[in-house]
């Protein structure tokens, strides 16, 4: 028996080999990919310049830093 991931490689391979699809398939895919867990994060920073130096620093807290570089 096949896993909904394998459904989903299969059919986007058809699409690509261009052949087409059912409105089934279609719903597998928008299933799948609505599914699909999100590995991206949005990150708002702000840099200030620092007045006792010509360098620009980040005002995002060290500890979100570390973790933010984890993410990469």
């Amino acid at each position: 028996m096949a896993t909904v991931k394998e459904l989903y490689d299969y059919i986007k391979l058809q699409q690509k080999e261009g052949k087409p699809i059912t409105p089934l398939h279609e719903s597998i895919i928008e299933a799948y990919e609505a599914d699909e867990t999100k590995t991206t994060k949005k990150v708002e920073v702000t840099f200030q310049k620092n007045e006792n130096q010509d360098t620009y620093q980040s005002t995002q807290d060290q500890v979100e830093q570390k973790k933010q570089s984890e993410w990469s």
